[in-house]
């Protein structure tokens, strides 16, 4: 998966000393992967521009009439092959291949999801132990087995992440999963060896 957050990035926020070790680095990638996984699962759409084809597709008074959107460049458009490259209406339709959807990684009407990502992302549960997540320890019993923690140098606050609710703005509408309910067979119109 292509990330939107440089890892580099959240190291930084993290206090964390440039370069990483490897294992650092897989853990904060996994934490912004998973934190734009539930993004896209939450929008519906992908976070970066996406490559589609499509056939059969009308030439509008205002352009092409596509599936999906916002479109950034049209890319080409061939006439349909076929017996029939024109629809009832006499018009010719057309393969266009077209990439469209949102640049959360560049765009700056996207930087709150961005701050999504990145906020979440430093919450990981990977990443708890990384100096900004962690506080000072002032001093410590062995024996007594107690702990006591400096609160005079707190360590730096990490930005909680905002509610999912705040990227809605690019979630797609009228998106809705239903699953029928499972209705048994009534007893005497099961088939036996069948369903």
């Amino acid at each position: 998966m292509e990330l939107i957050i440089a890892v580099e990035e959240i190291a930084r926020r993290l206090g964390l000393p440039t370069p990483l070790p490897d294992d650092t680095r897989q853990h904060i990638e996994t934490a912004v992967e998973d934190a734009q996984e539930t993004l896209v699962a939450h929008l519906g759409r992908p976070l970066l521009p996406v490559q589609y084809t499509e056939s059969g597709v009308l030439a509008g008074a205002h352009g092409w009439v596509l599936g999906h959107g916002p479109v950034i460049a049209v890319i080409s458009a061939v006439l349909d092959a076929g017996p029939s490259p024109v629809t009832s209406f006499g018009q010719p339709t057309y393969t266009v291949t077209y990439t469209a959807g949102i640049d959360a990684r560049t765009d700056p009407e996207t930087a709150p999801l961005r701050l999504w990502v990145r906020a979440t992302a430093c919450h990981h549960p990977l990443l708890a132990d990384v100096p900004a997540r962690k506080r000072r320890i002032a001093s410590a019993s062995v024996e007594g087995q107690s702990v006591t923690y400096d609160t005079a140098s707190e360590p730096p606050v990490l930005l909680a992440p905002p509610d999912l609710a705040t990227t809605d703005r690019w979630r797609l509408r009228g998106r809705r999963v239903h699953q029928a309910p499972v209705r048994p067979n009534p007893p005497g119109l099961t088939i036996p060896g069948g369903r």
